[in-house]
Order: structure tokens, then sequence, then C-alpha cells
């Protein structure tokens, strides 16, 4: 019994030594004066938005009876950003998560005759402590913007909405390491989360007392409102989750450790390269998400059918069951921000913008996979962006049924004859507008048969730096341009004018940018083209003058 002691005591002292070697090399190695020019820049951007955020929200506190609805529904809306954290840990868990360590840990501390407890415990712990970070600030975030528009100090409200996104962000990743650790089945216990999921929406949607399984996080939130001794059941609950969690971190699995660092590291390479699409496929990977060997439906060949809407159509048909659902929870949240946006909350249409920009990835695969073969589609007799325009008929007519889902949605959580009629000229164009976002991003990937992407690796470091900041912002702003009308419905409302008036006005304007979208993706390549040419006769021009 000493030997074995002794080998587990120099396993232990040894783990704790090449650790603190390589944290060393790391810190020698650093670049500081980067590192901190990172920090600046983050510290501007975060900054920046807050300010931003903060100008949109109206200073007018809510009506007595606005304040009551709050008070009487807000644990449930808030309980289901909870219920969705459990699920979101849950699934992450059975796909290998949360943790991602080295290969170098897999491949010789793993492996090594040291307790797998020891190894894993301070790599989960490092992950609850950052996510918890992270957490915190957007809930003190959101606690700051309530502040703006709910009776209580700037700091009750931001100490509580700290309090919240911690609980959030610790539900997510205990729930995943003890879902991963006890080895839950994933098809029950998916089953089981979705059932909470639902019940929790449920209780959201419905104007009833009865409680959802989430509402003590939700009512802590609200503390600054009223206080409930009853409510710390949800910070009980959050310890107890995150300690089992690191009790059974010994028993994850090496194989799916191993997978994930290499996944990981993949992912992270392609952040840093804006490789939007490389990260999408990783993502999947990650998730363990692959199409079905058969469609749903099967498609009879016909000569009479175009080949390409054919293949857009048995690529979407060939979608996993979770592939469709997480895109109607994209267009449910969306349409109820779009609900929010109305009632005054305006910083929404940018999670609707952005919900919808997530949606249209995913609903234009089949353009996105051509783009991933260009040796193929220059094999094919027809003008790219003629064929890029092609692939687009079946994603446009997939639209309709989720623009119906949203307009569902949205009348549920504003029963009013007149939502139905807001929402079908609002919704359908600001689903298009985040499929036109996905689209730009989408196309902007494909080679670029000019050259002027290596042109690009001459121009002035700051000229290259706004450069490539436009085309990585430039297809999320299009998404959000979409969501920008029921701002204009809201103020028609408030200013006595007609809202369908209003919203036809400016639907018409996200229309026009749909069509000029369009337009791009069919003569981009001969824009470019003729650019091309301008720009070298002009060159040719200014140094083919003689010498005077």
């Amino acid at each position: 019994m000493k030997t074995v002691s002794r080998v587990n005591s120099l396993g232990l002292d040894a783990v704790a030594a090449l650790r603190t070697t390589r944290r060393k090399h790391r810190v020698e190695e650093m670049e500081w004066f980067e590192a901190l020019y990172r920090v600046y820049l983050a510290a501007i951007a975060i900054g920046g938005t807050i300010l931003f955020l903060s100008g949109l929200i109206k200073d007018t506190e809510l009506t007595p009876a606005e304040l009551t609805m709050v008070s009487q529904r807000g644990p449930h809306v808030l309980g289901v950003v909870i219920a969705v954290a459990l699920f979101i840990g849950i699934r992450s868990g059975n796909n290998g998560g949360p943790l991602a360590v080295e290969e170098a840990e897999v491949r010789h501390l793993l492996l090594a005759p040291v307790p797998h407890a020891v190894v894993l415990r301070r790599p989960a712990i490092q992950r609850l402590r950052s996510t918890a970070f992270s957490g915190a600030a957007a809930g003190a975030i959101a606690g700051q913007l309530a502040s703006r528009r709910l009776p209580g100090s700037f700091t009750s409200w931001a100490f509580y909405g700290a309090v919240f996104g911690l609980c959030a962000g610790l539900i997510v990743v205990g729930g995943a390491l003890l879902s991963h650790g006890l080895r839950f089945n994933r098809l029950l216990s998916s089953f089981v989360v979705s059932g909470l999921v639902a019940w929790q929406v449920a209780m959201a949607v419905q104007h009833t007392t009865f409680p959802g399984p989430f509402d003590a996080f939700g009512s802590m939130a609200l503390w600054t409102l009223h206080q409930e001794a009853i409510d710390l059941i949800a910070v009980v609950a959050t310890v107890v989750i995150c300690a089992s969690g690191i009790f059974t971190v010994g028993n994850l699995s090496l194989e799916a450790l191993s997978r994930r660092s290499s996944l990981v590291s993949q992912l992270r390479f392609a952040v840093t390269l804006q490789d939007l699409r490389t990260v999408v496929l990783l993502r999947r990977q990650l998730s363990q998400e692959q199409m079905r060997t058969s469609p749903w439906v099967t498609l009879k060949r016909s000569a009479k059918t175009s080949p390409i809407p054919r293949r857009g159509l048995q690529s979407l048909l060939k979608f996993p069951a979770r592939r469709f659902v997480r895109m109607k929870l994209l267009i449910a949240v969306a349409a109820m921000c779009q609900v929010w946006a109305y009632r005054g909350t305006t910083p929404a249409v940018v999670v609707s913008g952005l919900c919808l920009f997530v949606f249209g990835l995913e609903i234009i695969e089949p353009l996105s996979q051509e783009v991933d073969k260009p040796d193929r589609t220059d094999a094919i007799p027809i003008d790219r962006g003629e064929l890029m325009l092609r692939h687009l008929i079946v994603p446009t007519l997939f639209l309709l049924p989720f623009g119906a889902l949203g307009i569902l949605v949205a009348y549920l959580f504003e029963p009013a004859p007149i939502t139905l009629a807001i929402a079908l000229i609002v919704g359908l164009p600001a689903i298009g507008a985040g499929t036109a976002g996905a689209i730009i991003n989408a196309v902007k990937g494909a080679p670029d048969p000019m050259g002027q992407t290596n042109e690009r690796m001459f121009m002035p470091p700051e000229v290259a730096g706004m450069t490539t900041m436009t085309r990585a912002v430039w297809p999320p702003i299009v998404a959000i341009l979409g969501s920008l009308p029921i701002l204009a419905v809201r103020e028609g409302v408030e200013n006595g004018d007609n809202a369908v008036g209003a919203a036809l006005r400016t639907a018409i304007g996200v229309v026009l940018l749909l069509g000029f979208v369009g337009a791009w993706v069919r003569h981009r390549d001969a824009a470019r083209q003729w650019w091309k040419s301008f720009v070298d006769g002009g060159k040719q021009s200014a140094f083919g003058q003689p010498k005077k």
C-alpha cells in the first residue's frame, strides 16, 4: 500500500511540475504588448456596444400595469433562459463536452498511471470559472439595461442580473459535466430536458400563475422588485449541479476528449481566419450531427425537373430532425424578440437579426455545398452567378413554412387581430434579410477569379484591416436591417399612424434590399471583372504617359 501511495504521489507531483513548466513557458513566450492591445480593443468594443444599446432603450419607466406584468410573468420568461442553458449543457455532455483539453494532456497525462479525476479537475474548474464570469458579465449588462426602465437602483439590477447570469453559465458547464460523467442516455436525457424546456415555455406563453420548473431563477433576477427566500433554492440547485459535475469528472471518456481537442483546435483556427463556413461545419462535427442517409421524402426522377433545384431539395430533405428543431427554435426566438421590440425593448431587434442570420446559414446549405466545391462548379457549363442564383430557389420556398411558424409565435405573445397582418408584412422580409446576410457570407467565400484577394495582401495594414472588418460585419448587418421595420411600426402606432401602412412602407425597403442582394449574387463576377479592367486601364494610362 505504501508503494502504491508513493507512486500516486510521484504521479501527482509530476503532473503539477509539468503544468507549472508549461505555464512558465507560455508566460515567457507571451507578447504582452499584443495581449494588452487585444484587451484594449475588446474593452472598446464591449463598452461601445453597451453604450449603444443603452442609448436605444427609453428612459421612461414602465406603467403600473406593465410593471405588474413584468413582476408576474418575468420569472416565467427568465426561467426559459435557464431551461435552455440546461438543455445546451446536457446536449454538450452527450456529445463529449464541455472540456477541450489539449491533445498532449490526453495522450500523456490521461494515459499515465495518474487518477483521471486529478488531471481533469483543474480544467473543469477553469471552465466553470470562465463561463461563470462570462455569464455574470452578460447578466450585469442586461441588468444595467433593465434599470433604465424599471424602478430600482442601477447597482441592484446589475448585481442580481450578474447572479442570474452566473447561475446560467454554471448550469451549462455543470450540466454538461454531469451528463458526460454519468454517461446519460442520449435519447432519454434529451427527451427529459426537452420536456422541461417545453414546460417552462408554456408557462411563459400562458397567462397563468402555475409555476414553471425554473421560475426560482427568474424570480431571483427580479429581487429588486420583490424578494422571496424560496428563490434561494436556485443557488442551491446550481451549487449541487456543479459539485456533482466536478465529482464525476474522472469518468469522462478519453475518446471523446481526444476527438473534441482536435476539433476545437481547428475551430479556433477557423475563427481566427474568420471562416464562418468552416466554423459551422466543425460545430456540427462537435455535436456529432450528420446528414440522413436517405431523404425524408423520396423524389421521383423526372426529365422536366431542373437538376439544380432538385439537388437543393434533396439536400434539405436530408437534414436531421435536430437541425429542423434548431431552425424552428431560431425562428421562434426571433419572433419573440420582434414582439419585445414592438413593446419597447429596442435592442431585441439585434437578437432577432442574429437569430435569423444563423437560421439563414442553415437554410442555404445547398448554396454553401456548391461554394465548398469550386472545381466542380467551374466544370459546369453555366455562369457561376446564375448557378448560385438557381441554388436559392428551394431555400426561398422553404422560408414560407418557417415564416408561418414565426407569425404563429408572434400571435401567441401578442394575441391581437392586427398582429397577424403586421407579422405577415414584417416577418417574411425579416426572414429573407437574415437569409440574405447568410447568402452574402457564403458567396464571398467563393474563390476570387480576378485575383483581388491576393492584391489585398499588398494593401496598407490600416486599409486591409478596414476591408477585413467590413467583410466580416456586413452580412450580420444586412440580417439586422431586416428586423428594423418593427421599430417603424411601433413609432407609427405611438404617433397615431396606421400600423399596417407603416409596416408596408418599411417592408418595401427590405424587399428592395433583397433584390439588390440577388442581383449582386447574379452579377458579382461580371462586376468585379469590369472593375478590375477599369482599374488596370487607369494604371496603364497613368504609367504609359511619356515623361515631360
